[in-house]
């Protein structure tokens, strides 16, 4: 509400923070939602029913790559904390004597080379979203602090003895079987129900070969922007050999090769010279189509979005001819 008399420049600047926040979620939401699989449109059918649950905790499940924290951050941008932190820690590279100290702060003196106060991990996340990548690393002692820091919504630094509350939203993520490791005594069991509200499982790229080239053209566009460059897209070659790698490192891998190969492009189109071994070794030729002949143009336009796992701007190039002119002819031949 607005008190009157009402002042112009108040309202002018609660306009545009409520577009300013419009905006982002757009951004995020383009940004993430680029698969067409049945697997990539469900993750993000999850991601949008989730996210409004500000207060549900979050365990991503998935393989090394596959962007269990960019899902994590698009949790995070399409809640109602999106205007507060967002804190990556990741607990795989967290020294075991000072993961305390990281996670919850410690005060001056607290032990040999603590100097100063420390604010921690969850403070800062306060009123945000926390996110623990690889949080079956953490010890037990560990565990048993950040429990009750989640049951009880307080924490205390090392070496105080005052309680500070925090309100967070706890996102984690592992590509361990946590369940195995309770199993072996290695994490808590309790801990794992806390954390495990909910759980989002991330399929890996091989699952959505259709994707690929969606996914590929998507880290084309962020590699452009980063590196200065102007790369059209892949030459025929190149998506015969993006499509057939079976990726195990999933998106991380994808990304890196494709940035890889637009730094080294001379070209308009990225080709096999510029990806990385690993990703031509298994390729096969490109397929070749062609229109010249009416009788068969059906089946080459059918070919061609096969090869281009139904990218019709890829499709198109493999046809040499523009998109417009594939979007014709699929509306004369009443292909979807």
């Amino acid at each position: 509400y607005l008190p009157k008399p009402v002042q112009t420049e108040k309202v002018l600047g609660i306009i545009h923070g409520l577009l300013d926040r419009r905006n982002r979620k757009k951004v995020a939401e383009r940004a993430f939602y680029v698969g067409r699989s049945p697997l990539a449109v469900k993750l993000q059918n999850i991601v949008r029913v989730v996210a409004p649950a500000d207060s549900l905790s979050v365990l991503i499940l998935g393989a090394s790559g596959t962007g269990k924290e960019y899902v994590a951050r698009q949790i995070h941008a399409l809640s109602g904390r999106a205007d507060a932190p967002f804190i990556a820690v990741d607990c795989g590279v967290l020294p075991k004597e000072l993961a305390a100290s990281e996670l919850f702060g410690h005060v001056k003196g607290a032990f040999t080379g603590a100097t100063e106060n420390k604010t921690g991990m969850f403070a800062a996340a306060d009123h945000g979203t926390l996110f623990l990548d690889e949080v079956g690393n953490l010890s037990m002692e560990v565990q048993m602090l950040l429990l009750r820091a989640l049951q009880e919504r307080r924490i205390r630094r090392v070496g105080s003895t005052r309680e500070i509350p925090v309100d967070i939203r706890l996102v984690t993520a592992t590509n361990e079987n946590l369940e195995a490791a309770i199993a072996r005594g290695s994490f808590r069991a309790d801990l794992f129900h806390r954390i495990n509200e909910f759980t989002l499982r991330m399929p890996e790229l091989r699952e959505m070969r259709g994707d690929i080239l969606l996914f590929a053209d998507f880290f084309l566009d962020q590699a452009n922007r980063e590196l200065g460059k102007h790369i059209v897209g892949f030459d025929a070659e190149a998506v015969a050999a993006l499509t057939r790698c079976e990726w195990p490192g999933n998106l991380r891998q994808l990304k890196n090769a494709v940035k890889s190969a637009t730094l080294l492009a001379s070209g308009d189109y990225i080709t096999c010279r510029e990806l990385p071994a690993e990703v031509t070794a298994a390729a096969p030729a490109a397929p070749s189509f062609s229109l010249r002949d009416p009788a068969s143009e059906e089946e080459q336009i059918r070919r061609a979005l096969s090869a281009a796992g139904g990218n019709k701007s890829q499709a198109a190039k493999l046809l040499g001819i523009d998109r417009k002119t594939l979007y014709n002819k699929l509306h004369l031949y009443g292909i979807e």
